[in-house]
Formats: C-alpha cells, structure tokens, sequence
C-alpha cells in the first residue's frame, strides 16, 4: 500500500464539500486510512506551511494566519495500491489557482477563487485542499497533523 496527506482546508468545511471532495477521491481508488477534525492554531499551521513562510515570509506566514487559525480542518491520511498516490492525487486535485485548474478537477469544478482576486485582497486563495507533493513532505505532513505513533504505521 501506498500513502499520502491531504488536508481540506477551511472553505471546504464552510462550503460544505468534504462528501463531494471525498467522494472524487474515492473515484481515483483512493481509501481514507485515518482523518481527523481539527481547529488549527497559529502554531500548528506554521509549522505546516513552514518552507513556504520561509520563501515568502511573513506576507504568507499572515495570510495563512487570517486563512486557518481559529478554523476547523480535516487532515487525512489516504492510501492506494498505485504507487504513483502522490502525482495521482494531485492531478485530481489540479493547480494551486482554481481558476488555472484543469477541467474535471477539484479546484476546477469545486473552486471559486483565483490567485489574482486572492492578491489583490491580500490574502490567501481560497482552493479547498492542500496535498502533500512528495513522499518526503508526506512523512513531515502526516506526523505533524497525526504524531509519530500513528504516522509510522502508514509509511
């Protein structure tokens, strides 16, 4: 079995699109190991985004604060018997933009923001899922969000 992180992020909680999200996933051969419901606080989504605050400093480090803290998430560790888990699910996911994504994809059909209304509102783009983008990021992803313990048992 092969595995990856996904978390979806506050504005599919409040657009209530975790079942269809789930649901697509599932239509990828993908099966939920293990999720979680979290409220995330400042230092738990620093920690996660970690490498990009590192690139693109405090500006990012306060969109992902105003983005997440104070809000409920939904991490997950999922599985698949395709070795490729990793590009497979982001490909279902699509781009990072909604607005870029290709069609038939999460962010396409289920997005309803952009990278450039994002900028100029000076916050985040709201594009409903995060997934881990490779196995090394999964292993770093999944231990923070679920502890040691539970990671290791799907690695």
């Amino acid at each position: 079995m092969y595995y990856s992180f996904i978390m979806l992020k506050p504005d599919a909680l409040e657009r209530q699109l975790v079942l269809e999200i789930i649901e697509r996933l599932k239509t990828n051969d993908i099966a939920i190991e293990i999720l979680d419901y979290r409220l995330v606080n400042k230092e738990l989504i620093f920690k996660h985004y970690a490498h990009v605050i590192n690139e693109m400093g405090e500006v990012f480090k306060e969109m992902a604060a105003k983005a997440f803290v104070g809000k409920y998430v939904i991490p997950m560790i999922i599985s698949s018997r395709d070795e490729n888990i990793i590009a497979n699910v982001r490909k279902a996911i699509g781009a990072t933009d909604p607005s870029k994504a290709a069609l038939g994809t999460i962010r396409s059909d289920l997005g309803n923001d952009s990278m450039e209304k994002a900028k100029l509102e000076h916050r985040s783009c709201e594009n409903l899922i995060h997934a881990s983008d490779s196995y090394e990021s999964y292993l770093t992803e999944s231990e923070l969000w679920f502890g040691r313990d539970i990671s290791q048992k799907y690695t």
